[in-house]
């Protein structure tokens, strides 16, 4: 009989722990919910790169173990992404409910459809594997088999062996390491470089001779071993020139490859967004295909950018001017033809201080600036410009001030709390308050009365005039004044304000023209266009698009 009054209770038990499932299940509308699955793939990975271990010591070889990994990693700065065809996935979130359409960021972009966020082409892996048969094609940017990589070095740790790479990775968060060793022969340097994949948890070998003499010209091949490999796509060749235009750069996905006429540069096949800028043309922008076995041999042509605004520039002494990077002359310049847009305008000479000026140049349109020039040093003025008390600038006494205000706020506070502090001490002190209590007290003590009469008056008087002088010093802000919603006046309150000031004040004497412009960089257009439309593309492009 016991054990079955026992098992009705662990049945009782256990219904009430299951039933409240079904309330919550009902409370947040599970039943009715349904969201298809969606992953997200890692996007980064690390390579780093160690000293390399002399065989044989050599003093005199000393400059090699810092300086092949150096030479590695000048050649392998063009390597913005490595291809990896099935990539970790981060997080992976499982569908559930009836039939579900949407997945949960899906549903929530549709539910918010004036708020902009960045599209995820894959979610699934159907659409991965899609991407891999083919039947979807995007580019590197959007394409999670493509990884971004990042390139760390670490001089300071002993060129770890292959066996202990496997250990070590995990520990300094590297996904690619590079090490290795060298050994000098007569004249010759042999190199040998480890490359270990903690992903696929191999390492693959590498060997490299030079003369001793020109290592480092003669590296190129190694580091462009190591960069295929990284890739881990098959490569074609690719050939850009620009209708006879030489110097243009060429970039493929952000990576810069060379100047036209470009022959002979490897890239990895699949969809590609080709660059290509030269001053004093209009930016070129095509979406390209790569193909395995192909060799990719583009002439494109670039659109000259006709210089429609004009400039005038006077200084007080012989300058020189640039508008952005291109070199306009020495002043006085009189209606210099400059392309329209928005660019920063730079007057510079040996011995005075660099100006800049903000210009944003109109179509058929004349910009005049007149420009007092003044002597000293460039990188020590506008290091030192705002500096009003030895290291200290308008900025750094702005901060300082706006804390002082809130010091003084607090001290406001901590004052408005002792004055009712001191009431309260009074009023366990004063033991009659109520007029039927005093005069059952006089009525029966009458020559003690006027003693305790005495006394209380005493003590009341004091909290009083505590109270008052801590509220005095205070003083009473708008909002605390309940009576007529005044400021009261008091040390607090005045040094609040006087900080506030001196905060407003510091920060605009800390905002002049020349500041501002001298920080001035064009917008970054939202894309870049093709002919004579855009206005804000090829400022920013002088400022950002670099060899």
């Amino acid at each position: 009989m016991k054990h079955k009054i026992s098992a009705l209770f662990i049945i009782l038990g256990l219904l009430s722990n299951v039933l409240p499932i079904y309330s919550i299940d009902d409370y947040y509308n599970f039943p009715k919910q349904s969201y298809k699955g969606s992953i997200t793939y890692e996007s980064t990975r690390n390579l780093c790169l160690f000293s390399f271990v002399a065989t044989s010591p050599d003093p005199t070889k000393e400059y090699l173990v810092k300086g092949i990994p150096s030479v590695l990693i000048s050649e392998l700065r063009n390597l913005e992404y490595t291809y990896v065809e099935h990539p970790k996935a981060n997080v992976v979130y499982h569908s559930f409910g009836d039939a579900p359409e949407m997945t949960l960021q899906e549903k929530i972009d549709a539910e918010s459809p004036n708020v902009k966020r960045k599209k995820k082409e894959i979610t699934s892996e159907k659409d991965l594997d899609d991407l891999r048969s083919g039947k979807k094609q995007l580019a590197p940017e959007k394409d999670p088999r493509y990884i971004k990589v990042t390139l760390k070095q670490i001089w300071d740790r002993r060129a770890p062996t292959p066996d202990e790479s496997f250990g070590l990775a995990s520990k300094l968060n590297c996904d690619y390491m590079i090490t290795g060793s060298f050994e000098s022969k007569d004249n010759e340097l042999i190199t040998k470089v480890f490359l270990y994949d903690d992903f696929e948890g191999k390492t693959i070998p590498f060997e490299h001779k030079t003369s001793v003499i020109r290592a480092y010209q003669e590296m190129a091949p190694l580091g462009e071993s190591i960069r295929e490999k990284l890739q881990g796509k098959e490569t074609t060749t690719v050939e850009v020139s620009a209708s006879g235009e030489e110097g243009a750069l060429v970039y493929l996905d952000g990576i810069y490859l060379g100047k036209t006429p470009m022959v002979g540069k490897k890239s990895p096949i699949g969809k590609r967004s080709l660059f290509v800028f030269k001053e004093g043309f209009h930016p070129y922008k095509q979406e390209v295909h790569l193909e395995k076995g192909k060799t990719l041999a583009l002439d494109v042509k670039l659109s000259l950018k006709l210089s429609s605004s004009l400039i005038t520039v006077n200084s007080n002494v012989e300058s020189d001017v640039y508008f952005g990077i291109q070199y306009l002359g020495k002043t006085p310049l009189s209606r210099v033809a400059i392309p329209s847009g928005m660019n920063r305008l730079r007057v510079s000479k040996e011995g005075y201080i660099d100006s800049f000026r903000a210009v944003d140049a109109k179509d058929n349109e004349e910009v005049v600036v007149d420009i007092e020039m003044r002597e000293g040093k460039t990188d020590v003025y506008y290091k030192n410009k705002q500096n009003v008390f030895l290291d200290h600038t308008y900025k750094d006494f702005a901060t300082y001030s706006l804390y002082g205000s809130l010091l003084f706020y607090a001290s406001y506070v901590y004052l408005n709390y002792a004055s009712r502090q001191a009431y309260s001490a009074a009023r366990s002190e004063v033991t009659l308050v109520n007029a039927t209590a005093i005069t059952s007290f006089y009525q029966n003590n009458p020559n003690e009365f006027f003693f305790w009469y005495g006394v209380q008056n005493s003590i009341i008087d004091d909290a009083e005039s505590k109270a008052r002088n801590l509220k005095r010093v205070a003083g009473t802000l708008p909002m605390e004044n309940r009576r007529d919603r005044q400021l009261v006046a008091g040390p607090m309150v005045i040094m609040m304000g006087i900080m506030l000031v001196s905060a407003a004040t510091f920060y605009m004497l800390g905002i002049d023209e020349e500041t501002l412009e001298f920080g001035y960089i064009p917008l970054n257009p939202s894309s870049v266009s093709y002919g004579q439309t855009s206005r804000e593309g090829y400022g920013y492009m002088q400022f950002n698009v670099r060899y």
